[in-house]
């Protein structure tokens, strides 16, 4: 499509051109001159667009792993990619997690970019904190690249022993590729955070769920009952102005797996939208959603459910 614009465009330029050139009278020559170079433009426009469309893939991707398991279930694992692009070269990093533990890999990847395809796969493991008697899966992973969503869909195999196939989503993240550690958080709460803040006491790895926030059923829009709460949040940040945050997206285990993945970023984001906009600055902010990969309850009960469906917020720093 790209391409069959920078031509329509193209022509429309080079008629415009010879319009100009039959009205000065110029020579043959000097038209087929500058109809050669309307060409070479057309080609040059192309070939920006196209680079310029898989250049979008550079940079910090988050998203989850959808393993399908022998009883027809599947087990969803949070997941990050960083991605450089040369050319149809890709290499970077991939990183996966065992939830709610300090266990993690950090392994580097290569690829290549083939049509709308996007091909990686994990190389060598650079860093990581492995639980005795585990191990991880080496994954070949085949994406399909969506510019209008910024998301990266398609499946993956991997012959580590063991390890069974499945499908990754990922999408855009505007949170950095971390290299380090897990870092274990302490559960808390705003008034707890308020509280430690007045005796100026650090706050930094503390995380607390966002538990007067509503959303409207199976949508990423706040309810009009949750303001007062985030305006205390933001009141804080506020009097605190060096304090960044990150907000975390979490769903229950009802419905479609990619859905609920999507459906959790922009919940998180959807806080994110409403703090900048009450006055805290954008840089201040990252986002992520976990879908249903993060649960802390089970979801067997309503009350399980209720509380898988959530947003925290950790403070990263102060």
């Amino acid at each position: 499509m790209k391409y069959l614009q920078s031509l329509f465009y193209g022509n429309i330029l080079l008629s415009r051109v010879l319009g100009l050139v039959q009205y000065f009278n110029f020579t043959l020559k000097s038209v087929v001159c500058c109809k050669g170079i309307i060409w070479c433009l057309a080609i040059f426009v192309f070939l920006f667009s196209f680079n310029g469309a898989f250049a979008q893939l550079d940079g910090s991707w988050q998203g989850v792993l959808i393993q399908d398991n022998e009883n027809g279930t599947t087990t969803n694992f949070a997941v990050w990619v960083e991605l450089i692009v040369d050319g149809d070269q890709i290499k970077g990093s991939f990183r996966s997690e065992q939830a709610n533990t300090p266990y993690y890999k950090i392994s580097s990847i290569t690829g290549k970019i083939d049509g709308d395809n996007v091909v990686v796969k994990e190389k060598v493991i650079v860093n990581h904190n492995t639980q005795e008697g585990m191990g991880w899966c080496f994954l070949l992973a085949k994406f399909v690249y969506s510019e209008s969503e910024q998301k990266l869909k398609g499946t993956y195999t991997s012959a580590t022993e063991g390890c069974t196939p499945g499908g990754l989503v990922l999408m855009k993240s505007n949170k950095e590729f971390n290299r380090a550690e897990t870092e274990i958080v302490v559960s808390s709460s705003l008034q707890d955070i308020d509280s430690l803040l007045n005796i100026e006491k650090t706050v930094a790895g503390n995380q607390f769920v966002l538990t007067d926030v509503n959303y409207q059923s199976g949508r990423h829009n706040i309810v009009s009952n949750s303001y007062f709460y985030l305006k205390k949040i933001a009141k804080l940040l506020k009097e605190n102005s060096t304090i960044k945050i990150h907000l975390k997206g979490h769903t229950d285990s009802d419905g479609d797996d990619e859905n609920n993945f999507i459906l959790s970023q922009k919940r998180a984001k959807s806080v994110s939208d409403y703090l900048i906009k009450n006055g805290i600055k954008r840089e201040r902010i990252t986002y992520e959603g976990y879908g249903e990969s993060r649960s802390i309850s089970t979801n067997e009960t309503k009350e399980g459910k209720q509380l898988n469906r959530r947003v925290e917020l950790l403070i990263v720093s102060e």
